[in-house]
């Protein structure tokens, strides 16, 4: 080979080990939204997508949180202002899930990928989807529930935002659950907007119209924990079974005490880590998972197997 051959050869090698390196080195600037961290979910899912971002220098991660679970408008400004500063991939949960359509559509316009997390869109727009499968989280509480009240009694159930798309995944799968138990009656869904206060209310309510109601399905921990407040001012606690879905440390605690019947554990750690290391892999331009869903794993627990797990440690 001619010393002018080796010359181009080496300056061809430098050229690709450079731009190998600047891809390796290039910032992912990946922006999260929330409908509120004042949500214990939403508070841990930002607490692991900043504790996995901390072990990548090269993704640079902003989260922030609306005011509640409905400030649709509250919650697309703040995304607009995202798309404004310059972010390679974003990531929100979609509070509605048909008008946020059009905001992963603006995303994408603007050359930013998208993840949805938590809430997904009605129609798979975005690059993928991070959380766990929401219909078989309440199938399993539903299920759970069903056998503590012996197959039979009423239930109420009191889902989250209404059209909302994980209200309606989980509402899915808890009468689907209920179905299979012939003496079992659903008395009605009541919205509790995924909020502990009107959870309370929403449960007071329901116990006003059905004195004799066996159970309430709460589809987040948040509304469950409200609805347990107005069972236990009733003296009714033992009386009318409550479930709750997320598995925050408050529910955690209550199920081991037999307060609440059951909840799942959905490792909101978890997704947040998910998000990072996706939108990381999008930023690489290695093109991410190859499914439309990354699932997220869950556990459903009940007071038997939090007390089996957490004393059988204790010893």
């Amino acid at each position: 080979m001619t010393r002018t051959a080796l010359s181009k050869l080496a300056l061809l090698t430098c050229a690709l080990l450079g731009s190998s390196i600047a891809e390796a080195s290039a910032d992912t600037r990946l922006g999260i939204v929330v409908e509120t961290l004042g949500n214990p979910y939403f508070a841990c899912l930002k607490a692991g997508a900043e504790a996995e971002a901390a072990k990548h220098p090269e993704v640079k991660l902003t989260v922030i949180g609306a005011a509640t679970g409905t400030d649709l408008v509250g919650m697309t400004r703040m995304i607009d202002d995202m798309l404004q500063k310059g972010v390679d991939v974003i990531s929100f949960n979609a509070i509605d899930p048909n008008a946020m359509i059009q905001t992963v559509k603006k995303a994408h316009e603007k050359g930013v990928k998208v993840l949805m997390h938590s809430d997904d869109t009605s129609e798979p727009v975005a690059e993928h989807y991070v959380g766990a499968n929401q219909y078989e989280i309440e199938n399993v509480v539903a299920g759970m529930l069903a056998r503590q009240i012996g197959g039979k009694g009423k239930v109420a159930i009191i889902e989250g935002v209404p059209g909302n798309m994980t209200s309606v995944q989980r509402k899915k799968g808890a009468m689907d659950a209920f179905a299979k138990y012939p003496d079992i009656k659903v008395v009605g869904v009541w919205a509790g907007n995924w909020d502990r206060a009107q959870g309370l209310q929403k449960a007071q309510d329901i116990l006003t119209a059905h004195p004799d109601l066996a159970g309430i399905l709460a589809v987040n921990d948040e509304m469950a924990l409200g609805a347990l407040q107005a069972v236990r001012a009733r003296n009714l606690a033992g009386k009318v079974a409550v479930t709750g879905a997320n598995g925050v440390p408050e529910s955690l605690k209550a199920v081991y005490k037999g307060d609440l019947a059951a909840t799942v554990v959905t490792y909101c750690a978890d997704i947040g880590e998910a998000i990072v290391t996706t939108a990381l892999a999008l930023g690489r331009g290695e093109g991410g998972p190859t499914t439309y869903n990354v699932d997220t794993r869950y556990d459903a627990i009940d007071t038997r197997v939090a007390k089996t797990v957490f004393d059988g440690i204790s010893k």
